[in-house]
């Protein structure tokens, strides 16, 4: 039974002892560990655009306010809410039974005026004629004269006020539409009081729309935003009574007084759309997206690939790989002198005691085409890894190369360090199932979707996105 027990116990060690072989290799092959699998998106042809977002509401694009011109109580109301009116259209009436009696007492002032210049008129042509006939003297033709023109301008004023009075009546009393257009509001009813137009009191009694057709948004973009906003800028919105639905319009004007809300600096953006539907109301929220940027039938990718990163590797495997992938299609032979260089140098900076996962001095020195020699600095002195140096006796570079060789490794691994520093990193899997790193541009990107730029040949690769754990 003993023995069984021991068989047993050394068969399980064995199952252990493979397991940790096997996860081990996996590891150090750059596959996925049991438990862990990739969640992989196929590089395609897409659209991408660049937006900037903001919101903001619904206005009408030209309206008009309607105020009373005279003061009185509505006789009638003859419009409603949204009602179309053209202009000239009567509105509503104010009651003129005191100002027609006013007119009748104006009336008899003008009848009276008028009388009086007849009769100063009548003895003016007297005075002429005993003036003609030295009955008269000149002081009192004159004084009859000035008693005439008083007359006149008596009359002149009494048909004034009768003018006022009928002006009030005919036209004032009556409300019309300046324009064409609907009636957004009416802020009456009939037998209220109205006050005057010319009046601190008087308040709006229509507000009327031009055009219902056309709607302006006016959107807060924020100072950092807004240097990316043109006049003519194409736009995209959505309302919030009808998300489902996208409606288009176009930057108008940009307003060059700013708003500070809570330290943050916004400029108005009026943009107007076509509301031709009629689906677009006065005051309604609208999430507007101005376009920054529209490519079509470009590669695209998650923008989460971007910031995977291998686990399965350590960091300077990881470092290792995108150098490899910066090289590009460099000449084999030159290539391996420099990935030789480059892995002399990860030794050097190992055996001065630095972190060669973090540090990346050592690098840095690489590509500028040396590095000390002494105490941490790679073997053969400062011309070790220089473009000319060679080692004291041999008249071969420490690299295993010529003088030239060296210097062309050095100029390429200089240009790999350019192109690692203005790159992006897409991770995934080889012929053989084992991790393998394409360096690329970004172009235009969304929140989700990002061009990549020079990677003609990674179309229809699936790229890894994330590591799932199951």
């Amino acid at each position: 039974m003993k023995k069984w027990k021991l068989i047993v116990s050394l068969v399980t060690v064995v199952i252990v002892a493979v397991a940790m072989l096997v996860l081990i290799s996996g590891k150090k092959n750059g596959t996925a560990a049991a438990g862990e699998s990739y969640t992989f998106a196929t590089v395609e042809r897409g659209t991408v655009e660049s937006v900037v977002t903001s919101s903001g509401s619904l206005s009408v694009v030209s309206s008009v306010t309607v105020l009373a011109q005279m003061s009185g109580r509505l006789e009638s109301v003859r419009v409603d809410y949204n009602d179309e009116v053209n202009a000239g259209q009567v509105l509503a009436t104010i009651n003129t039974d005191l100002l027609r009696l006013k007119a009748r007492a104006a009336q008899a002032s003008v009848d009276k005026a008028q009388a009086n210049y007849d009769l100063q008129a009548l003895a003016l042509q007297n005075s002429r004629t005993l003036f003609g006939k030295q009955m008269l003297s000149e002081y009192d033709l004159k004084t009859s004269q000035s008693a005439l023109d008083v007359r006149k301008a008596e009359l002149s004023s009494a048909r004034a006020s009768l003018e006022e009075i009928e002006t009030e009546i005919n036209q004032y009393a009556i409300i019309t539409s300046p324009i064409d257009g609907i009636v957004l509001e009416r802020n009456i009813d009939v037998g209220q009081s109205v006050v005057g137009g010319s009046s601190a009191a008087s308040s709006s009694l229509f507000t009327i729309a031009e055009d219902l057709a056309r709607m302006q948004i006016e959107a807060g973009v924020d100072e950092l935003d807004i240097g990316s906003i043109k006049v003519g800028q194409a736009v995209r919105f959505t309302v919030e009574a009808d998300t489902e639905r996208t409606y288009d319009g176009t930057v108008e004007q940009i307003r060059l007084v700013p708003e500070t809300t809570n330290n943050v600096v916004y400029y108005s953006v009026i943009v107007l759309a076509d509301n031709s539907s009629g689906k677009l109301l006065p005051g309604m929220t609208a999430n507007v997206e101005f376009i920054k940027e529209q490519k079509t039938d470009v590669l695209v990718v998650p923008t989460a690939a971007f910031r995977f990163t291998p686990t399965a590797l350590t960091a300077v495997e990881i470092k290792r790989a995108v150098f490899v992938a910066s090289l590009g299609d460099m000449p084999e032979e030159q290539k391996a002198t420099v990935l030789a260089r480059f892995d002399e140098a990860q030794k050097a900076m190992a055996a001065s005691g630095t972190d060669a996962e973090k540090s990346t001095s050592g690098l840095s020195s690489l590509m500028g085409g040396g590095m000390p020699g002494g105490p941490g600095g790679m073997p053969g002195g400062p011309g070790a890894m220089g473009g000319s140096g060679r080692t004291a006796g041999s008249g071969q570079s420490a690299a295993g190369g010529t003088g030239t060789g060296t210097g062309a490794a050095g100029a390429g691994a200089a240009g790999a360090t350019a192109r690692v520093a203005a790159s992006k990193t897409l991770w995934y899997l080889d012929e053989s199932g084992q991790l393998a790193v394409k360096l690329v541009q970004a172009g235009a990107s969304d929140d989700t979707t990002t061009e990549i730029i020079g990677a003609e040949d990674l179309e229809g690769t699936k790229i890894i996105v994330k590591l799932q754990v199951k």
